[in-house]
């Protein structure tokens, strides 16, 4: 079974977990809508989607408020034109259920305890939207056991 966890935004990334062998496989967010189509054309069948939820504050611009939300529309249409199920979360709640700071780099070093033989694919320190869809993916198999994570 694979569940997919996916961290919105321009540098943002998606991570698909095999339940099987807990390895995860991480593809940076492509930069555009074609990428992104490509992209999830090419999944593997997938349980269900762990999508962090997007929000705006009031000192964003409203282009930049914009974009993101188109972007995250489109993300949620490519989904489900493969029918793969969506919950979404907040980032507030995964990152308290699976102890994560919301200091990025906190993150990648959390990712790396939960999937070491993984943990070169979040090296940098602009990976840290891999190491989150990494984790997301790991709240998404908790979220399918039925685990109170949320």
């Amino acid at each position: 079974m694979n569940i997919l966890g996916i961290d919105p935004g321009r540098n943002g990334a998606l991570a698909i977990l095999d339940t099987d062998s807990l390895q995860v496989v991480t593809h940076d967010m492509p930069v555009d809508i074609p990428g992104l189509h490509d992209l999830i054309a090419g999944l593997p069948e997938i349980r269900v989607c762990c999508l962090e939820q997007i929000h705006a504050g009031p000192q964003m611009a409203r282009r930049t408020i914009g974009v993101m939300f188109e972007g995250f529309g489109v993300l949620k249409g490519a989904l489900s034109w493969r029918s793969i199920p969506v919950q979404t979360v907040r980032p507030s709640v995964w990152k308290a259920a699976l102890n994560i700071p919301a200091d990025k780099t906190a993150s990648r070093r959390r990712a790396s305890e939960f999937f070491p033989d993984c943990a070169d694919q979040w090296v940098r320190a602009r990976d840290d939207g891999r190491a989150e869809a990494a984790m997301l993916a790991w709240y998404g198999l908790q979220f399918i056991k039925g685990k109170q994570v949320a």
